[in-house]
């Protein structure tokens, strides 16, 4: 038998579906202790439904994060939402009613912030003259190569699984020409070399990234590697001005504004060869009962952190598509969060490049 102390507490350092556990325990812990340190869950327990403006008022907060807040906590069965406005259910009431309840979250709130300054804490008491080491965010990517190294690899590592379902969904009619649009480390193109026998790729990131994915994807002679801006440039001209026969976009729409996401699936249209295919798999909004708590949590820290525009809904992911005059051909869940379309550019008597496996 093997030693406990040499095993993780939780899961092994590869456990995908384990890490996943763990992020969003940490968010859905965030979620509910913000809820209970602005009241939130205080001022619907007064009985009448509450609409977001009124709440907003009330509270002090943002109306649009509120918004965000409230369909989450739905989400985890707390919140109820009517046409009158925002009530808890019994299970929210139950909870806001408790007085122990309440006394464990305000502990809770009080480890939560010291547990996430821990690191700093630490650091802190650590006095022997040293400074203590730079820290980059994800809005230092394009200009530090140390904060790209770890997103590209974050994002690697989260989204591997993914990209193996996705890729497993459809499959090439002949030898096709792929272009990975901000592909990060080539998560996505390794994937597809492993599974499409006959498929060329070329990865397409912003510099600071693309070195990571040349490290990453060295050894595969079908895989290149082309540093470039989508944001900021057109993908023809990272190319040379080549057509490809499928293009991968993967969770890139998810964070624009409509505008920019209109723009930019109109730049990747120009490069799909007649019969090309768009392959788009993103974080969607249901906006039903059904939303993924994964998605609602995501879309309280993109609106926390002051990002523009809207969460991607499934209508519009479709209708990004036909703006541009691809045919929809398909359309799919790769999880509960996260949605696939297949788009194929019309061709007259040319066969589309991929079709869904059957």
């Amino acid at each position: 038998m093997a030693d406990d102390r040499q095993r993780p507490l939780a899961f092994e350092p590869g456990d995908e579906d384990g890490w996943h556990r763990l992020a969003r325990g940490y968010r859905l812990a965030g979620l509910l202790l913000s809820a209970h340190r602005m009241g939130l869950l205080r001022a619907l327990s007064e009985g009448d439904p509450h609409q977001i403006d009124d709440l907003s008022q009330q509270l002090l907060v943002d109306p649009k994060l509120l918004v965000d807040i409230c369909r989450a906590l739905r989400a985890t069965g707390l919140l109820v939402q009517a046409e009158e406005g925002w009530l808890l259910s019994p299970a929210g009431a139950r909870l806001a009613g408790d007085h122990a309840a309440a006394l464990e979250l305000d502990a809770m709130a009080e480890d939560y912030r010291r547990w996430g300054e821990l690191d700093r804490h630490a650091r802190s008491l650590w006095r022997d003259g040293r400074t203590e080491p730079e820290t980059h965010g994800d809005a230092d990517v394009e200009h530090n190569e140390q904060a790209a190294r770890r997103y590209a690899r974050r994002m690697s590592n989260r989204r591997r699984l993914q990209a193996r379902r996705l890729v497993g969904h459809v499959e090439p009619t002949r030898s096709v020409t792929v272009l990975d649009a901000w592909g990060g480390d080539g998560y996505m193109a390794r994937e597809i070399c492993a599974v499409w026998r006959q498929a060329t790729c070329t990865v397409l990131e912003i510099p600071t990234v693309a070195r990571t994915a040349r490290e990453a994807c060295a050894g595969h002679p079908r895989i290149a590697v082309v540093a470039g801006d989508l944001l900021r440039g057109d993908p023809a001209a990272a190319l040379g001005g080549a057509t490809v026969d499928v293009v991968i976009l993967s969770h890139v729409l998810q964070s624009l504004t409509d505008q920019r996401r209109r723009e930019l699936s109109t730049q990747v249209a120009r490069v799909l060869a007649p019969g090309g295919c768009l392959l788009s798999s993103e974080f969607v909004l249901r906006w039903d009962d059904r939303d993924s708590l994964d998605v609602l949590l995501w879309s309280v820290a993109r609106t926390s952190a002051n990002w523009q525009g809207d969460a991607l809904r499934a209508t519009q992911q479709d209708l990004l598509l036909r703006g541009n005059g691809l045919a929809a051909v398909a359309s799919w869940w790769v999880t509960q969060s996260t949605r696939a379309v297949l788009g194929v550019k019309p061709g007259a008597g040319i066969q589309p490049a991929l079709r869904v496996r059957t």
